[in-house]
């Protein structure tokens, strides 16, 4: 009985630091984000982030926007909650609309990311263009585990709520705010990968699936008819919204509609292609 008790009490005393811990890491993420949401209110203004030197690199990505970049930030390898090397905008009504940050630290073989603003793990790293990069399964490699020289990266989505979370990668509720909807405030990326079909997201998912597959094996009209289906299917969806709100069984359908059009994708693809677009983060 007393090896019970101590086992239970064990137990409370652990959950306990662990309720602890995890009130702690939201007090301090709370905390980040008001102070970086305060020396970026100016940004807003995207003609005064680019009189500060912030330049547009890369595309406008389905679940990020634009990247706008400060290189001579990135290259003083310094980490500064706030003075981020990177504003990601996203135009909404034909103007620019400042959604999030991201800090950008260039490393060397054995050098790591700070434990700042959300532990190692946070961080992912890039080797290659912003572009190329985004069309390979980068976010899940941390910025730490990697070796060589590469630029370590995280996303803090300060000005616009992200249901997976303040540090994700990506934040899929921009989707929803690109056609005018609510974002669910729990996580559902993939409902939010359906709509970016509506927007633009359509001929990104052409060029992932293009850029893991090997040249002359892949059946262009075919493809493109799978994700006109996908397209059309989430068009169906949006039409049956309330107001600006769609039914948690719409956004249950635009997931499964989602991942109907991937297995359709990888069902014409060779193994080896459809294993690759198994790990990508867009997937």
């Amino acid at each position: 009985m007393r090896g019970l008790a101590l086992a239970a009490a064990l137990a409370l005393s652990c959950a306990g630091a662990a309720e602890d811990r995890a009130s702690s890491a939201t007090s301090e993420a709370g905390a980040f984000a008001d102070r970086a949401r305060a020396a970026t209110a100016k940004y807003r203004d995207r003609e005064v982030a680019i009189a500060d030197g912030y330049r547009l690199i890369g595309d406008d990505f389905p679940g990020m926007g634009e990247h706008w970049i400060h290189i001579g930030l990135v290259f003083d390898a310094a980490y500064e909650p706030t003075r981020p090397e990177v504003l990601t905008y996203v135009t909404l009504g034909g103007a620019p609309q400042l959604l999030g940050i991201a800090y950008a630290l260039p490393l060397l073989d054995g050098e790591v990311p700070p434990d700042e603003p959300a532990g190692r793990e946070a961080w992912h790293a890039h080797a290659g263009s912003v572009d190329d990069e985004t069309l390979a399964p980068h976010h899940h490699r941390s910025g730490h585990a990697d070796h060589g020289p590469r630029l370590a990266m995280v996303h803090a989505w300060v000005w616009l709520a992200n249901p997976e979370g303040l540090f994700a990668a990506d934040n899929w509720a921009i989707p929803f705010l690109r056609l005018g909807l609510e974002a669910p405030q729990q996580a559902a990326p993939e409902a939010g990968k359906a709509l970016s079909l509506l927007t633009g997201g359509a001929a990104y998912v052409a060029r992932v699936v293009r850029a893991a597959t090997a040249p002359g094996t892949l059946d262009e009209k075919a493809l493109q008819a799978v994700i006109d289906r996908g397209s059309k299917k989430a068009a169906e969806l949006v039409e049956q919204r309330s107001g600006t709100r769609l039914a948690p069984d719409g956004i249950a359908a635009l997931g499964a509609a989602w991942q109907a059009m991937w297995r359709d994708i990888e069902a014409m693809l060779p193994a080896e292609a459809a294993a690759r677009l198994a790990t990508q983060a867009t997937r």
